[in-house]
């Protein structure tokens, strides 16, 4: 029998939509668009709200309402937890790598979004199936290698 794994729940239209308009709804905590991505950033590595987990966007969403005693969200869900077909889900361990990597390079969110689009045929990490995830996570070990090969070479 096969271990189920940590899939990566993305966030949800509605959790989207309930972030994107935080700065109007939490006027008085002085909460500025600029906070929210920064505050996004810490989360996910890069400043792309899409690239969040269902958990992230719970955790943030209740930190921004004062709500949350917790420090850090809760842990990704294993597959067989899900309710939808937690199969076809990414792992939560392949996400989390990616945008480790697209920070490591140093990728803005207009570059993540284009080079997703280009090389993978999704429009955002939200987008990416299990398979997808997977050659995702390839792809861009193979560039964060040959850029640390670049940088070598200019020592």
């Amino acid at each position: 029998m096969k271990k189920a794994i940590r899939v990566f729940e993305p966030v949800t239209a509605e959790q989207l939509k309930l972030l994107h308009s935080a700065p109007s709804w939490a006027a008085g905590s002085g909460l500025s668009r600029e906070r929210l991505y920064e505050d996004v950033a810490a989360l996910a590595g890069i400043p792309s709200m899409s690239a969040l987990s269902k958990q992230e966007a719970i955790f943030l969403i209740e930190r921004i309402k004062g709500n949350s005693a917790r420090n850090h969200p809760p842990p990704a869900r294993y597959e067989n937890e899900v309710a939808e077909n937690g199969s076809a889900l990414p792992s939560f361990y392949h996400v989390r790598d990616i945008r480790l990597m697209f920070k490591e390079l140093g990728w803005d969110k207009a570059k993540i979004e284009g080079w997703l689009h280009k090389w993978r045929g999704v429009k955002n990490i939200r987008e990416l199936d299990r398979h997808n995830a997977q050659g995702t996570w390839t792809a861009l070990k193979s560039i964060v290698i040959r850029e640390a090969g670049r940088d070598q070479g200019k020592r």
